[in-house]
């Protein structure tokens, strides 16, 4: 995966690496470079070990890194520690589907 996607007017690309090529991936499934504006994720190849559903999986992970750089791009990074917050974040992730589908519902897209 290489792509890019505009967050608030800045360009960030996602490229997708193997943890043995990447330090930042030891211990994390993905992080976002906000200098350099960049979402790294892991090339998570599915084993007997790993999640059942990589590709949904990947999908959240960017969908989390997407969400931090959206937070980035708003001023609320560093001054703001809920924005940081791993615990909002992945909670914004992981519904953002289910939000997206209750407000195209309520025809308020």
């Amino acid at each position: 995966i290489t792509m890019e996607v505009s967050i608030l007017g800045q360009i960030y690309t996602i490229i997708e690496r193997k943890r043995a090529d990447d330090p930042k991936l030891e211990f994390s499934d993905g992080y976002c470079e906000t200098q350099s504006k960049k979402i790294i994720i892991c090339d998570i190849i599915p084993e007997k070990d790993t999640l059942e559903k990589v590709v949904e999986y990947k999908k959240q992970v960017i969908r989390h890194e997407i969400i931090h750089a959206f937070l980035f791009e708003s001023g609320l990074d560093d001054n703001s520690p809920w924005a940081r917050n791993e615990e909002i974040v992945d909670w914004i992730a992981i519904q953002a589907i289910k939000l997206l589908r209750a407000f195209s519902f309520a025809d308020c897209l």
